[in-house]
Protein backbone atom coordinates (compact mmCIF):
# COMPACT_ATOMS: atom_id res chain seq x y z
CA UNK A 1 0.00 0.00 0.00
CA UNK A 2 2.72 2.47 1.17
CA UNK A 3 4.53 1.35 -2.24
CA UNK A 4 1.31 2.38 -4.30
CA UNK A 5 1.00 5.99 -2.40
CA UNK A 6 4.41 6.56 -3.23
CA UNK A 7 4.17 5.72 -7.27
CA UNK A 8 0.41 7.99 -7.24
CA UNK A 9 2.64 10.95 -5.29
CA UNK A 10 5.73 10.52 -7.95
CA UNK A 11 3.25 10.58 -10.73
CA UNK A 12 1.35 13.66 -9.50
CA UNK A 13 5.23 15.57 -8.92
CA UNK A 14 6.10 14.70 -12.52
CA UNK A 15 2.48 15.60 -13.87
CA UNK A 16 2.70 19.05 -11.78
CA UNK A 17 6.92 19.44 -13.14
CA UNK A 18 5.73 19.20 -16.83
CA UNK A 19 2.82 21.73 -16.40
CA UNK A 20 5.09 23.92 -14.56
CA UNK A 21 7.79 23.76 -17.56
CA UNK A 22 4.72 24.16 -20.02
CA UNK A 23 3.52 26.67 -18.56
CA UNK A 24 7.00 28.45 -17.91
CA UNK A 25 7.62 27.90 -21.48
CA UNK A 26 4.53 29.22 -22.85
CA UNK A 27 5.19 32.83 -20.50
CA UNK A 28 8.27 33.44 -22.17
CA UNK A 29 6.18 33.36 -25.52
CA UNK A 30 3.15 34.72 -24.57
CA UNK A 31 2.10 37.56 -27.28
CA UNK A 32 2.37 41.07 -25.93
CA UNK A 33 -1.29 41.98 -25.95
CA UNK A 34 -0.58 45.77 -24.36
CA UNK A 35 0.21 46.47 -28.15
CA UNK A 36 -1.96 49.76 -29.68
CA UNK A 37 -2.15 48.07 -32.74
CA UNK A 38 -2.68 44.66 -34.08
CA UNK A 39 -4.21 42.75 -37.09
CA UNK A 40 -7.60 43.29 -35.59
CA UNK A 41 -7.61 47.11 -35.55
CA UNK A 42 -5.34 47.26 -38.93
CA UNK A 43 -8.71 45.10 -40.32
CA UNK A 44 -11.13 47.37 -38.91
CA UNK A 45 -9.22 50.51 -39.95
CA UNK A 46 -9.60 49.37 -43.48
CA UNK A 47 -12.83 48.40 -43.24
CA UNK A 48 -13.81 51.08 -42.82
CA UNK A 49 -11.92 53.23 -44.94
CA UNK A 50 -13.60 51.29 -47.83
CA UNK A 51 -16.95 51.53 -46.21
CA UNK A 52 -16.34 55.26 -46.51
CA UNK A 53 -15.22 55.08 -50.46
CA UNK A 54 -18.25 53.01 -51.14
CA UNK A 55 -20.77 55.85 -49.16
CA UNK A 56 -18.84 58.42 -51.27
CA UNK A 57 -19.17 56.84 -54.53
CA UNK A 58 -23.11 56.14 -53.40
CA UNK A 59 -23.27 59.56 -52.35
CA UNK A 60 -22.15 60.70 -56.19
CA UNK A 61 -23.85 58.41 -57.91
CA UNK A 62 -26.98 59.76 -56.74
CA UNK A 63 -26.44 62.97 -57.17
CA UNK A 64 -25.29 62.34 -60.89
CA UNK A 65 -28.83 60.75 -61.18
CA UNK A 66 -30.56 63.36 -59.62
CA UNK A 67 -28.52 65.56 -62.05
CA UNK A 68 -30.10 63.89 -65.15
CA UNK A 69 -33.42 63.56 -63.62
CA UNK A 70 -33.32 67.67 -63.46
CA UNK A 71 -32.72 67.74 -67.39
CA UNK A 72 -28.79 68.71 -66.92
CA UNK A 73 -29.49 71.23 -64.02
CA UNK A 74 -28.09 71.83 -60.91
CA UNK A 75 -25.35 70.16 -59.18
CA UNK A 76 -23.02 68.15 -61.38
CA UNK A 77 -21.37 65.41 -59.87
CA UNK A 78 -19.94 62.66 -62.49
CA UNK A 79 -20.35 59.07 -62.52
CA UNK A 80 -18.60 57.58 -60.56
CA UNK A 81 -17.69 54.11 -62.11
CA UNK A 82 -17.09 52.28 -58.95
CA UNK A 83 -20.84 52.44 -58.56
CA UNK A 84 -20.86 49.53 -61.24
CA UNK A 85 -19.12 46.66 -58.09
CA UNK A 86 -23.16 46.87 -57.33
CA UNK A 87 -23.68 44.95 -60.34
CA UNK A 88 -22.45 41.56 -60.23
CA UNK A 89 -24.50 39.62 -62.21
CA UNK A 90 -23.72 42.72 -65.06
CA UNK A 91 -20.07 41.69 -63.91
CA UNK A 92 -20.46 37.83 -64.43
CA UNK A 93 -22.07 39.01 -68.09
CA UNK A 94 -18.68 40.86 -68.57
CA UNK A 95 -16.50 38.10 -67.33
CA UNK A 96 -18.04 35.76 -69.87
CA UNK A 97 -18.27 38.71 -72.74
CA UNK A 98 -13.99 38.78 -72.17
CA UNK A 99 -13.08 34.99 -72.14
CA UNK A 100 -15.47 34.87 -75.52
CA UNK A 101 -14.57 37.95 -77.53
CA UNK A 102 -10.80 38.70 -75.97
CA UNK A 103 -12.53 42.23 -75.71
CA UNK A 104 -13.81 44.21 -72.23
CA UNK A 105 -17.30 45.41 -72.58
CA UNK A 106 -17.74 49.29 -73.03
CA UNK A 107 -21.12 49.56 -70.96
CA UNK A 108 -19.68 48.35 -67.78
CA UNK A 109 -16.14 48.20 -67.98
CA UNK A 110 -15.46 48.79 -64.23
CA UNK A 111 -17.90 46.25 -63.18
CA UNK A 112 -15.77 43.54 -64.96
CA UNK A 113 -12.43 44.95 -63.93
CA UNK A 114 -13.65 45.03 -60.12
CA UNK A 115 -14.83 41.29 -60.63
CA UNK A 116 -11.92 40.32 -62.40
CA UNK A 117 -9.70 41.96 -59.52
CA UNK A 118 -11.68 40.30 -56.54
CA UNK A 119 -11.18 36.36 -58.40
CA UNK A 120 -7.42 37.18 -58.71
CA UNK A 121 -7.17 38.55 -54.69
CA UNK A 122 -8.90 35.20 -53.79
CA UNK A 123 -6.23 33.34 -56.06
CA UNK A 124 -3.42 35.02 -54.01
CA UNK A 125 -4.53 36.06 -50.90
CA UNK A 126 -7.46 33.75 -50.39
CA UNK A 127 -10.98 35.42 -49.23
CA UNK A 128 -8.90 38.86 -48.13
CA UNK A 129 -11.37 40.90 -49.58
CA UNK A 130 -14.46 39.19 -47.74
CA UNK A 131 -12.70 40.19 -44.57
CA UNK A 132 -10.68 43.25 -44.97
CA UNK A 133 -12.35 44.96 -48.00
CA UNK A 134 -16.21 43.97 -48.43
CA UNK A 135 -18.71 46.80 -47.28
CA UNK A 136 -21.78 43.94 -46.96
CA UNK A 137 -19.01 41.95 -44.86
CA UNK A 138 -18.32 44.97 -42.33
CA UNK A 139 -21.95 46.01 -41.66
CA UNK A 140 -22.73 42.39 -41.43
CA UNK A 141 -19.33 41.95 -38.68
CA UNK A 142 -19.98 44.79 -36.51
CA UNK A 143 -23.90 43.96 -36.24
CA UNK A 144 -22.88 40.52 -34.91
CA UNK A 145 -19.91 42.24 -32.52
CA UNK A 146 -22.68 44.24 -31.37
CA UNK A 147 -24.98 41.13 -30.72
CA UNK A 148 -22.40 39.21 -29.04
CA UNK A 149 -22.11 42.37 -26.32
CA UNK A 150 -25.94 42.08 -26.05
CA UNK A 151 -26.55 37.98 -26.05
CA UNK A 152 -23.78 37.78 -23.41
CA UNK A 153 -25.72 39.96 -20.93
CA UNK A 154 -28.19 37.25 -21.15
CA UNK A 155 -28.72 33.42 -19.44
CA UNK A 156 -26.68 31.04 -21.69
CA UNK A 157 -29.81 28.75 -22.63
CA UNK A 158 -31.38 31.53 -23.96
CA UNK A 159 -28.50 33.62 -26.23
CA UNK A 160 -27.54 30.05 -27.45
CA UNK A 161 -31.48 29.33 -29.04
CA UNK A 162 -31.05 33.40 -30.26
CA UNK A 163 -27.61 32.08 -31.93
CA UNK A 164 -29.00 28.87 -33.45
CA UNK A 165 -32.54 29.45 -34.54
CA UNK A 166 -31.53 31.13 -37.52
CA UNK A 167 -29.44 28.58 -38.98
CA UNK A 168 -31.95 26.12 -38.50
CA UNK A 169 -34.67 28.09 -40.30
CA UNK A 170 -32.43 29.05 -42.81
CA UNK A 171 -31.08 24.83 -42.75
CA UNK A 172 -35.14 24.05 -43.41
CA UNK A 173 -35.35 26.39 -46.68
CA UNK A 174 -32.02 25.26 -48.16
CA UNK A 175 -34.05 21.64 -47.63
CA UNK A 176 -36.68 23.17 -49.86
CA UNK A 177 -35.00 25.66 -52.20
CA UNK A 178 -31.51 23.73 -53.02
CA UNK A 179 -33.41 20.92 -54.63
CA UNK A 180 -35.41 23.21 -56.73
CA UNK A 181 -32.23 25.54 -57.51
CA UNK A 182 -30.87 22.16 -58.83
CA UNK A 183 -33.65 21.03 -61.26
CA UNK A 184 -33.64 24.04 -62.98
CA UNK A 185 -30.27 23.71 -63.38
CA UNK A 186 -30.63 20.23 -64.75
CA UNK A 187 -33.59 21.81 -67.28
CA UNK A 188 -36.11 19.49 -65.59
CA UNK A 189 -38.02 22.52 -64.23
CA UNK A 190 -38.56 25.64 -65.85
CA UNK A 191 -39.59 29.32 -64.64
CA UNK A 192 -43.40 28.38 -65.53
CA UNK A 193 -43.28 25.16 -63.96
CA UNK A 194 -44.29 26.56 -60.69
CA UNK A 195 -47.67 27.67 -62.16
CA UNK A 196 -48.34 24.06 -62.22
CA UNK A 197 -50.63 22.68 -59.27
CA UNK A 198 -48.19 20.14 -58.25
CA UNK A 199 -46.17 22.98 -56.05
CA UNK A 200 -49.54 24.06 -54.01
CA UNK A 201 -50.08 20.08 -53.39
CA UNK A 202 -46.12 20.17 -51.86
CA UNK A 203 -47.35 22.90 -49.43
CA UNK A 204 -47.02 20.19 -46.20
CA UNK A 205 -43.73 18.82 -47.60
CA UNK A 206 -42.33 22.39 -47.41
CA UNK A 207 -43.60 22.77 -43.73
CA UNK A 208 -41.99 19.53 -43.18
CA UNK A 209 -38.81 20.82 -44.33
CA UNK A 210 -38.96 24.15 -42.48
CA UNK A 211 -39.71 21.84 -38.92
CA UNK A 212 -37.33 19.57 -39.79
CA UNK A 213 -34.01 21.20 -38.26
CA UNK A 214 -35.90 22.07 -35.38
CA UNK A 215 -37.51 18.95 -34.52
CA UNK A 216 -35.32 15.96 -35.04
CA UNK A 217 -32.87 15.63 -31.83
CA UNK A 218 -29.36 16.99 -31.69
CA UNK A 219 -27.62 13.29 -31.16
CA UNK A 220 -28.77 12.24 -34.95
CA UNK A 221 -29.10 16.26 -36.51
CA UNK A 222 -26.38 18.72 -34.63
CA UNK A 223 -26.10 22.70 -35.41
CA UNK A 224 -23.15 21.46 -37.26
CA UNK A 225 -25.43 19.75 -40.22
CA UNK A 226 -27.69 22.29 -39.85
CA UNK A 227 -24.41 24.90 -41.19
CA UNK A 228 -23.35 22.41 -43.59
CA UNK A 229 -27.06 22.17 -44.81
CA UNK A 230 -27.86 26.15 -44.56
CA UNK A 231 -24.47 27.38 -46.72
CA UNK A 232 -25.48 25.21 -49.44
CA UNK A 233 -27.91 27.77 -50.67
CA UNK A 234 -24.99 30.31 -51.76
CA UNK A 235 -23.55 27.54 -53.99
CA UNK A 236 -27.09 26.48 -55.76
CA UNK A 237 -27.10 30.22 -56.58
CA UNK A 238 -24.02 30.53 -57.48
CA UNK A 239 -24.06 27.25 -59.49
CA UNK A 240 -27.22 28.32 -61.44
CA UNK A 241 -25.80 31.97 -62.55
CA UNK A 242 -22.70 29.98 -64.02
CA UNK A 243 -25.18 27.94 -65.16
CA UNK A 244 -26.99 30.57 -67.21
CA UNK A 245 -24.51 32.69 -67.98
CA UNK A 246 -20.97 31.37 -68.33
CA UNK A 247 -22.16 28.34 -69.95
CA UNK A 248 -25.49 28.52 -71.65
CA UNK A 249 -25.26 32.10 -72.78
CA UNK A 250 -24.12 32.70 -76.37
CA UNK A 251 -21.96 35.30 -76.95
CA UNK A 252 -24.07 36.34 -79.88
CA UNK A 253 -26.79 37.25 -77.27
CA UNK A 254 -24.24 39.49 -74.95
CA UNK A 255 -23.14 41.24 -77.63
CA UNK A 256 -26.91 42.19 -78.41
CA UNK A 257 -27.61 42.84 -75.44
CA UNK A 258 -24.49 45.37 -74.96
CA UNK A 259 -25.98 47.10 -78.05
CA UNK A 260 -29.70 47.24 -78.60
CA UNK A 261 -31.04 46.44 -74.54
CA UNK A 262 -31.50 49.62 -73.25
CA UNK A 263 -32.24 48.02 -69.71
CA UNK A 264 -28.29 47.04 -69.61
CA UNK A 265 -27.18 50.65 -70.37
CA UNK A 266 -29.43 51.63 -67.41
CA UNK A 267 -28.85 48.92 -64.94
CA UNK A 268 -27.48 51.11 -62.36
CA UNK A 269 -29.81 53.56 -62.33
CA UNK A 270 -32.23 50.41 -62.07
CA UNK A 271 -30.13 49.39 -58.84
CA UNK A 272 -29.93 52.86 -57.57
CA UNK A 273 -34.11 52.84 -58.01
CA UNK A 274 -34.57 49.45 -56.36
CA UNK A 275 -33.21 51.08 -53.06
CA UNK A 276 -34.63 54.90 -53.49
CA UNK A 277 -38.11 53.25 -54.07
CA UNK A 278 -37.88 50.05 -52.36
CA UNK A 279 -41.08 47.78 -52.50
CA UNK A 280 -42.38 46.24 -48.88
CA UNK A 281 -41.28 43.33 -49.54
CA UNK A 282 -37.83 43.72 -50.16
CA UNK A 283 -37.54 46.32 -47.34
CA UNK A 284 -39.23 43.60 -45.04
CA UNK A 285 -36.29 40.64 -46.55
CA UNK A 286 -33.39 43.49 -46.06
CA UNK A 287 -34.83 44.55 -42.30
CA UNK A 288 -34.48 40.49 -41.52
CA UNK A 289 -31.37 40.14 -42.49
CA UNK A 290 -30.15 42.77 -40.23
CA UNK A 291 -31.59 42.12 -37.69
CA UNK A 292 -30.86 38.20 -37.80
CA UNK A 293 -27.00 39.39 -38.20
CA UNK A 294 -27.22 40.96 -34.91
CA UNK A 295 -27.25 37.25 -33.06
CA UNK A 296 -25.99 35.17 -35.89
CA UNK A 297 -22.84 35.51 -37.37
CA UNK A 298 -22.05 36.85 -40.84
CA UNK A 299 -25.80 35.79 -41.75
CA UNK A 300 -25.30 36.77 -45.17
CA UNK A 301 -21.85 35.97 -45.85
CA UNK A 302 -22.52 32.59 -44.59
CA UNK A 303 -25.60 31.36 -46.19
CA UNK A 304 -26.45 33.79 -49.10
CA UNK A 305 -23.52 35.26 -50.79
CA UNK A 306 -22.66 33.69 -54.03
CA UNK A 307 -20.03 35.45 -54.52
CA UNK A 308 -18.32 34.58 -51.66
CA UNK A 309 -18.50 30.71 -52.08
CA UNK A 310 -16.55 31.69 -55.75
CA UNK A 311 -13.96 33.37 -54.12
CA UNK A 312 -13.84 30.43 -51.11
CA UNK A 313 -13.62 28.04 -54.27
CA UNK A 314 -10.61 29.77 -55.87
CA UNK A 315 -9.05 30.16 -52.55
CA UNK A 316 -8.15 27.02 -52.47
CA UNK A 317 -5.70 27.55 -54.78
CA UNK A 318 -4.04 30.43 -52.79
CA UNK A 319 -0.38 30.12 -51.06
CA UNK A 320 -1.63 31.50 -48.14
CA UNK A 321 -3.26 29.74 -45.30
CA UNK A 322 -3.27 29.70 -41.95
CA UNK A 323 -1.04 27.43 -40.21
CA UNK A 324 -0.92 25.84 -36.67
CA UNK A 325 1.95 24.56 -34.55
CA UNK A 326 0.62 21.33 -32.69
CA UNK A 327 4.15 21.93 -30.28
CA UNK A 328 3.90 25.07 -29.56
CA UNK A 329 -0.29 24.81 -29.35
CA UNK A 330 -1.68 24.90 -25.61
CA UNK A 331 -5.09 24.09 -26.96
CA UNK A 332 -6.47 26.88 -25.19
CA UNK A 333 -9.78 27.04 -27.99
CA UNK A 334 -9.25 30.75 -27.88
CA UNK A 335 -8.52 30.41 -31.68
CA UNK A 336 -11.89 28.51 -32.62
CA UNK A 337 -14.12 30.81 -30.42
CA UNK A 338 -12.44 33.91 -32.31
CA UNK A 339 -13.40 32.79 -35.87
CA UNK A 340 -16.44 34.77 -37.55
CA UNK A 341 -16.65 31.48 -39.59
CA UNK A 342 -17.42 28.84 -37.27
CA UNK A 343 -14.20 27.26 -38.48
CA UNK A 344 -12.43 24.48 -35.95
CA UNK A 345 -9.35 26.13 -35.39
CA UNK A 346 -7.78 24.40 -32.83
CA UNK A 347 -8.13 20.95 -34.39
CA UNK A 348 -6.38 21.75 -38.10
CA UNK A 349 -2.44 21.59 -38.81
CA UNK A 350 -3.55 23.75 -41.84
CA UNK A 351 -6.66 26.01 -42.64
CA UNK A 352 -7.64 25.40 -46.09
CA UNK A 353 -11.79 25.54 -46.09
CA UNK A 354 -13.58 28.13 -48.44
CA UNK A 355 -14.85 29.68 -45.46
CA UNK A 356 -11.68 31.03 -44.31
CA UNK A 357 -11.83 35.03 -45.28
CA UNK A 358 -8.06 35.54 -44.20
CA UNK A 359 -9.41 38.02 -41.24
CA UNK A 360 -6.37 37.33 -39.14
CA UNK A 361 -8.70 37.32 -35.74
CA UNK A 362 -7.37 33.29 -34.87
CA UNK A 363 -3.71 34.58 -34.53
CA UNK A 364 -4.49 37.62 -32.75
CA UNK A 365 -6.40 35.40 -30.19
CA UNK A 366 -3.67 32.87 -29.98
CA UNK A 367 -1.68 33.61 -26.94
CA UNK A 368 1.57 31.77 -27.60
CA UNK A 369 4.02 33.44 -30.25
CA UNK A 370 4.45 30.91 -33.09
CA UNK A 371 1.65 28.75 -32.51
CA UNK A 372 -0.78 30.13 -34.93
CA UNK A 373 0.34 32.11 -38.06
CA UNK A 374 -0.69 32.89 -41.97
CA UNK A 375 1.99 31.52 -43.77
CA UNK A 376 2.70 30.57 -47.28
CA UNK A 377 2.65 26.96 -48.73
CA UNK A 378 4.95 24.28 -46.87
CA UNK A 379 4.89 26.56 -43.83
CA UNK A 380 7.85 28.44 -45.77
CA UNK A 381 7.59 32.02 -44.21
CA UNK A 382 5.49 33.83 -41.45
CA UNK A 383 3.33 36.85 -43.37
CA UNK A 384 2.89 39.16 -40.89
CA UNK A 385 -0.80 40.96 -40.75
CA UNK A 386 0.67 44.40 -42.02
CA UNK A 387 2.73 43.17 -45.15
CA UNK A 388 -0.83 40.97 -45.99
CA UNK A 389 -2.71 44.26 -45.84
CA UNK A 390 -0.18 45.75 -47.79
CA UNK A 391 -0.08 43.19 -50.46
CA UNK A 392 -3.97 42.75 -50.53
CA UNK A 393 -4.99 46.42 -50.71
CA UNK A 394 -1.86 47.55 -52.68
CA UNK A 395 -3.00 44.71 -55.78
CA UNK A 396 -6.46 45.76 -55.83
CA UNK A 397 -5.91 49.33 -55.87
CA UNK A 398 -2.94 48.56 -59.02
CA UNK A 399 -5.11 46.42 -61.20
CA UNK A 400 -8.32 48.92 -60.14
CA UNK A 401 -5.68 51.95 -61.42
CA UNK A 402 -4.34 49.76 -64.54
CA UNK A 403 -7.42 49.64 -65.69
CA UNK A 404 -8.19 53.55 -65.39
CA UNK A 405 -4.94 54.20 -67.38
CA UNK A 406 -5.64 51.87 -70.60
CA UNK A 407 -9.15 53.25 -70.87
CA UNK A 408 -11.19 50.26 -69.71
CA UNK A 409 -12.69 51.89 -66.60
CA UNK A 410 -15.18 54.97 -67.47
CA UNK A 411 -17.99 53.95 -69.43
CA UNK A 412 -18.36 54.74 -72.81
CA UNK A 413 -22.42 55.97 -72.36
CA UNK A 414 -22.17 59.94 -72.37
CA UNK A 415 -23.88 61.98 -70.16
CA UNK A 416 -26.10 63.44 -72.65
CA UNK A 417 -27.47 59.52 -73.17
CA UNK A 418 -27.96 59.25 -69.48
CA UNK A 419 -30.45 62.57 -69.26
CA UNK A 420 -32.26 60.91 -72.38
CA UNK A 421 -32.83 57.41 -71.04
CA UNK A 422 -33.46 58.01 -67.28
CA UNK A 423 -36.12 60.88 -68.64
CA UNK A 424 -37.50 58.05 -70.24
CA UNK A 425 -37.26 55.14 -67.16
CA UNK A 426 -40.39 54.68 -67.12
CA UNK A 427 -41.06 53.32 -70.19
CA UNK A 428 -41.95 48.96 -70.64
CA UNK A 429 -38.70 48.79 -72.80
CA UNK A 430 -36.55 49.27 -69.74
CA UNK A 431 -38.49 46.55 -67.71
CA UNK A 432 -36.73 43.38 -66.62
CA UNK A 433 -39.41 40.56 -66.91
CA UNK A 434 -37.67 37.03 -65.72
CA UNK A 435 -34.42 37.67 -67.87
CA UNK A 436 -36.57 38.83 -70.68
CA UNK A 437 -35.56 42.35 -72.25
CA UNK A 438 -36.49 44.41 -74.84
CA UNK A 439 -34.65 45.89 -77.76
CA UNK A 440 -34.46 48.66 -79.58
Amino acid sequence: MEEVKQQYSTSVLVQDLSMEIKKSNTKKAVKNKKKKLNSQRVRWYTQLAFLVVVCIIGWQFYTFVSYCESGGKGFYMPRPPGVESFLPISALMGTKYFFGTGRISSIHPAGFVIFGTLLLTALFFRRGFCGWICPIGTISEWEWRLGDWFLKKLPQRVSHIMRNVPTRFTAGLSLIFVPIIALLILEMLTMESFKLPIFRHLIPAYALAIVLPFAVPRRFWSDKVNDIIARAWKYAILAFFIQVIIIKMPIAQLEMMYTRVPFIRVADVKMLKFFTNMSGMALSVILAMLVISLVNKNFWCRFFCPYGALLGVIAYASPFRIARDAKKCIDCGKCTKACPSHIVVEKKRHVLTHECVACYDCVNACPVNGALDMKLVRDRKKIHYGLYALMLIGFYVALTNVARITGHWYTKISDAEYILRISELDQPKYLHKAGQFETE
